[in-house]
């Protein structure tokens, strides 16, 4: 069974009294309408058809519901949502359900056209190599650095976040400033505080904003990111925050990982929206 707009399902052979006449679908075929008539309406744990209502949102008119006592009726039409984005919460035991899918999947508008991504501890693995010379070493993962590029490439502006804690990481600054070709910016014990200027600056929502992070202080930003993803080695602060953990452990893929999930979230919202305009032309 697939999730849709509440007032109309595709079904054969319905008696003329609960029906309010056919539809003409979009691909040139017509179905029959039940469930506009309230007193008749069944309960969706009664009905096995192929679509169901899933009550997520109801359009009527003023005179619709004063006049005919019904948030259904007159041009009616169905829209099927995927099933990761419609989840029945009847008892308990659904919320969990729920709660994992909103963390699973995220949920934002046109999709995300920024991320800051946590040098240390995400872009590295932590470790830090002592050379002979006496300089201190470490190591990127080039799928990740691969991963980063995917995101500008599809048009996502990426900022790389490093910390006055991380001595290693600021004598880098400059390099990778040159070789991912994006802002490195530093940021204090409170990230959210340097960031959220920047998603202010830029004039977006936090729906807007992917983010990824390896540390408690990366919580509430974590939490506030449309997309928000950690490392598989992350602190369960952090994890507990984050809609996305990785399979990888940082340094070893998990940025690239995380980078796949954004843009596989980017082009399910572009195809929602195509799908919307042509809903809206049909109708």
């Amino acid at each position: 069974m697939h999730p849709c707009r509440p007032g109309l399902y595709v079904v054969p052979n319905l008696p003329k009294d609960q029906t309010n006449g056919p539809f003409l679908l979009s691909g040139g075929e017509y179905t029959e309408p039940i469930n506009l008539i309230p007193a008749k309406r069944p309960r969706r744990q009664d009905w096995d058809g192929e679509l169901y209502e899933n009550g997520s949102f109801y359009i009527g008119t003023r005179d619709l519901i004063l006049k005919e006592n019904s948030t259904q009726g007159r041009k009616v039409a169905y829209f099927e949502m995927e099933p990761e984005h419609s989840v029945d919460i009847d008892v308990d035991i659904d919320w969990p359900v729920a709660e994992e899918r909103v963390l699973r999947f995220g949920y934002f508008g046109r999709g995300v056209s920024l991320m800051f991504c946590r040098v240390s501890r995400c872009l590295t693995d932590g470790r830090v190599f002592l050379s002979a010379s006496g300089e201190d070493i470490v190591s990127i993962q080039t799928k990740d650095t691969t991963g980063l590029r995917m995101l500008q490439n599809d048009g996502v502006e990426v900022v790389l976040l490093i910390s006055n804690e991380d001595p290693v990481t600021q004598s880098m600054a400059e390099k990778l400033k040159k070789v991912m070709g994006c802002e490195v910016m530093d940021v204090g014990d409170d990230p959210l505080r340097d960031v959220q200027l920047v998603v202010e600056k830029k004039r977006l929502d936090w729906k807007d904003v992917a983010y990824m992070g390896n540390d408690r202080a990366d919580a509430a930003c974590l939490n506030l990111a449309g997309l928000s993803g950690v490392p598989a080695d992350a602190p369960r602060d952090a994890a507990d925050a984050a809609k996305y953990t990785c399979h990888q452990a940082a340094g070893t893929g998990a940025v690239r990982e995380f980078a796949e999930h954004v843009l596989l979230q980017k082009e399910k919202a572009k195809t929602q929206m195509k799908q919307d305009r042509i809903d809206r032309k049909n109708f």
